[in-house]
């Protein structure tokens, strides 16, 4: 976990969920939690990271929102010195009751804002993502899309700041599907084409790409998984 109470859910499944009251650590204000014990996954990814069931499912319980000030963390009870006078800012609350994404994306974005205003870009870009993925069990096409975009975006910012949000050939393949899965066709062909020429690529990576590219040329924009990339080896 670092300073701002993010922590990136690891490869594990929630098999129990607790409710616990945790004070803000922005406020004070105290407030019932959803609290989870995790253990090991079952499924493979899909091809922009978002990890199978069981722990699929779990998303929802991946970020914490105080219903006081609105502060959003996987763990409200921390909270980054300088992210203290962001969150009552009108940007932050725009996004904090932003009636057109989903309540659940809302949240992811919020703090997605709050890593952003403490340039840590690339979790930020991390976090929308994970937004867009709460779009889309809301089946709100639009809104995921929207999120997507603003993954690329925080990702493209934290390169010109030096800071990576993988290995070099998985960023190719996982931005490639994230363009991709926004409908950006012709962006997801430069990022994946770029990804291919790479040398000394990982025998998977090549085979996303590849599979990747196909996609892109039939735009086709739905959802894959390293399953698929393989059945069709």
């Amino acid at each position: 976990m670092d300073a701002t109470g993010f922590c990136p859910p690891s490869q594990a499944t929630i098999k129990q969920v607790n409710h616990l009251e945790v004070n803000c650590g922005l406020c004070g204000s105290p407030s019932r939690q959803a609290i989870s014990q995790a253990a090991e996954s079952r499924q493979p990814p899909d091809l922009d990271t978002r990890p199978g069931e069981p722990l699929r499912s779990t998303l929802r319980f991946w970020m914490q929102l105080c219903p006081e000030c609105g502060y959003a963390s996987s763990d409200i009870s921390v909270i980054h010195e300088d992210a203290s006078d962001f969150v009552a800012t009108p940007e932050y609350q725009r996004q904090r009751f932003d009636s057109a994404t989903p309540e659940a994306a809302r949240t992811f974005l919020c703090h997605a804002l709050i890593l952003n205003h403490v340039k840590q870009y690339a979790d930020a870009g991390w976090t929308a993502l994970h937004a867009a993925w709460a779009c889309d069990d809301a089946e709100d096409d639009a809104s995921a899309q929207r999120a997507r975009l603003k993954a690329i975006d925080y990702w493209k910012h934290g390169k010109r700041h030096a800071q990576a949000f993988g290995e070099r050939p998985e960023e190719f393949a996982l931005a490639t599907d994230v363009l991709r899965r926004a409908s950006r066709f012709e962006d997801a062909l430069v990022t994946c084409t770029e990804g291919i020429a790479l040398e000394d690529v990982e025998p998977v990576i090549q085979h996303i790409l590849l599979f990747e590219k196909t996609l892109i040329q039939s735009r086709d924009r739905g959802r894959y998984g390293l399953a698929d990339v393989f059945s069709e080896s």
